[in-house]
């Protein structure tokens, strides 16, 4: 077999691996898509008698991680106490933060140095000092040495009080109805473990008291592709995987945890970029090994409101860092793969993530670089070379439209017909560059299993204010 023959194979190997890739989206999409609609139908027709019982509600204790978050931070509480929900606290542990946000939160909310004992269920390092609030709502503000995100959410787990508890990024915002919303799962079945919420984009949203006031068009490019690359995932894979009570991540800024559930894994690893997934397999783990039932779920309409890099430094930096977090869960849980024992999780969710998510940037790049220099030396002809192109590039537009579609229909409060159309438009340029950009991101990192008690630091921009918001602020000042 000679030279040409060997490239020509290659080349076939490429063209059949984004072919499955495509088919497998395409496929998870249209099975998305009925799922959702199975899902708001189902809960038109559910018992409210339930659901809206304030006396059912589970108490739910808030977790805030933050490491250099002064910026966004005292609007990230202020919504979550506006949330309407009966029973619930707010834990703030700060990280070891570099700038003011231990100094910020305590002026913004009135707190004050307490001394509180606390347990320690899980590993985790000394809280320093702790402050408290007076408010209705219980405000607690813990401060210690920098340990890492997971070693935070740990000291959270063990100075909270509830037996549930809800993880929310620092510069994250929850929507007025979200601790209803992804509360619902565990009122509905008692063996639910874990439940994770919708992320939207916040960039180009005015959020007042934990609702959408007003819906502006995104200006910057690397905005509006990220709205799409968020639309075809929550609306793509969550969805999809959860229909088998299979999925394998729960966003850390979002995400709602059984608390007896956690402790039974030893809380979450220390020194992962990944934490929010490694928990998630953790759970899969121990209770398929250990042969108890138990159930993850995925709400699409409890929302969670967040920003995303307007940079190409700070997306480059956390593209990395999700791509590593991948990599280090996958290899901490490889027996789970295609092992009969772990079930769907091991048969069909860890393989998804393997082969069409982990490995896909590196053969990606490595399919459009070897089909280009195939066409240029005259390997293939060009007939092959436009299939390819057209296989690579028709999927992600017709699966982004898709997901475009499905959430101006399913969530009509939250966008508008004017950006619709933007992104329908921008879905088809995402393709050209921004796509390749984010592969490469990705695989610069992927051989880095060295653990990491770094943060994912984002350059945080103040949140979009009404008028009437931004003239009170104003008059305040003066």
């Amino acid at each position: 077999m000679n030279i040409v023959n060997i490239i020509y194979f290659i080349n076939v190997f490429f063209f059949v691996y984004m072919f499955l890739y495509a088919l497998t989206f395409f496929i998870t999409t249209i099975f998305s898509a009925f799922n959702l609609d199975d899902f708001f139908i189902r809960k038109k027709h559910m018992s409210q008698s339930v659901i809206n019982n304030d006396d059912n509600y589970i108490p739910i204790s808030i977790l805030v991680p933050a490491y250099n978050e002064e910026v966004t931070i005292v609007d990230s509480i202020k919504s979550l106490l506006y949330l309407d929900y009966p029973l619930y606290e707010i834990v703030i542990v700060n990280d070891g933060s570099k700038d003011k946000t231990v100094d910020t939160v305590i002026d913004a909310f009135d707190l004050k140095r307490v001394s509180k004992p606390y347990r320690r269920l899980v590993e985790s390092n000394e809280a320093k000092t702790i402050y408290e609030g007076n408010g209705k709502i219980k405000i607690i503000l813990a401060d210690k040495d920098n340990g890492g995100k997971s070693d935070a959410l740990n000291l959270g787990i063990n100075l909270c009080s509830y037996p549930t508890f809800l993880c929310v990024d620092a510069d994250s915002m929850l929507q007025v109805d979200a601790l209803q919303r992804i509360v619902e799962p565990f009122l509905e079945d008692d063996k639910t473990v874990a439940a994770g919420g919708n992320i939207k984009i916040s960039n180009h949203i005015v959020i007042e008291n934990g609702e959408v006031k007003e819906i502006k068009r995104p200006k910057k490019l690397l905005v509006i592709f990220q709205m799409m690359e968020y639309l075809r995932v929550f609306l793509n894979s969550r969805i999809s995987l959860n229909g088998i009570n299979g999925n394998l991540i729960i966003s850390g800024a979002f995400g709602l945890y059984n608390k007896q559930a956690v402790q039974n894994i030893g809380g979450y690893t220390n020194g992962l970029m990944g934490e929010d997934m490694e928990i998630m397999m953790k759970i899969h783990s121990y209770y398929r090994k250990n042969n108890i039932d138990y159930k993850t779920s995925y709400v699409p309409d409890a929302i969670c409101w967040t920003q995303v890099p307007e940079d190409i430094k700070t997306l480059k930096r956390q593209r990395r860092r999700w791509h590593v977090g991948l990599g280090q869960s996958l290899k901490m849980h490889k027996y789970m793969l295609l092992n009969p024992k772990y079930g769907l999780v091991g048969m069909i969710s860890f393989p998804y993530f393997l082969f069409f998510e982990y490995i896909t940037p590196l053969l990606e790049i490595l399919g459009l670089v070897t089909i280009t220099v195939s066409y240029i030396l005259g390997v293939i002809n060009m007939q092959f070379f436009l299939l390819y192109f057209l296989v690579y590039m028709g999927y992600n537009i017709i699966v982004s439209m898709i997901s475009i579609v499905i959430e101006r229909y399913m969530f009509s409060d939250t966008t508008n017909n004017k950006l619709t159309l933007k992104l329908i438009l921008f879905s088809i340029l995402e393709s050209f560059g921004y796509r390749q950009m984010i592969s490469l991101f990705r695989i610069g990192n992927i051989f880095k299993s060295k653990k990491s008690q770094e943060w994912g630091e984002m350059k945080r921009q103040e949140r979009q204010k009404s008028e009437t918001e931004t003239e009170t602020e104003t008059e305040t000042k003066l």
